[in-house]
């Protein structure tokens, strides 16, 4: 998965907002009345476009506008939306957005990781219980194209973090 962060934020705008729009002014509408924890998402969304000191204007003689304001003049000497974030300029409520799109962006690895470790679990206890790899497909309802190569190949992609976890328990349970 390719997911770039103009990507993760429009994901991220339309899930805190509730719309389903790309919309500027219908977002910082929706930011402004009910949905204040999108603030920081919103501006980061808008200079990625370049259009910081557009959404600053809509906010004119609202809560947000001297937040803006700031935000919109700091990432205009900085040039660099990214860059900002990951300095320490930035608020640190802006920069907990990069953190959320890179733990989003992280997330497969991170499950690899997780699922490498539950392998070598089973593994360990399937020896040690002289458990097969048919007997937990047969008793789980698995595919045992899939475990196999999971358990016998150690390819960790071939099941999901609930069927780890769900192989693991099942063979700690007999």
């Amino acid at each position: 998965m390719n997911l770039t962060f103009k990507g993760f934020l429009r994901g991220y705008c339309r899930e805190l907002t509730g719309q389903q729009t790309d919309n500027l002014r219908k977002l910082c509408k929706t930011v402004v009345c009910d949905q204040p924890a999108a603030a920081e998402a919103l501006m980061i969304f808008a200079a990625l476009q370049g259009k910081a000191e557009y959404l600053a204007s809509f906010t004119m003689g609202t809560w947000l506008h001297p937040d803006y304001a700031r935000v919109s003049l700091s990432l205009a000497l900085y040039g660099n939306v990214e860059a900002w974030l990951q300095s320490d300029d930035a608020p640190e409520r802006y920069k907990k957005v990069w953190n959320a799109y890179q733990a989003k962006k992280n997330e497969p690895a991170r499950t690899r990781r997780i699922n490498a470790l539950m392998r070598d679990k089973i593994c360990e206890t399937m020896r040690q219980k002289g458990l097969t790899t048919y007997r937990i497909c047969k008793d789980l309802d698995l595919n045992l194209g899939n475990v196999y190569a999971y358990l016998g190949k150690g390819d960790v992609s071939k099941v999901s973090c609930d069927t780890a976890r769900r192989i693991m328990e099942y063979s700690a349970s007999l």
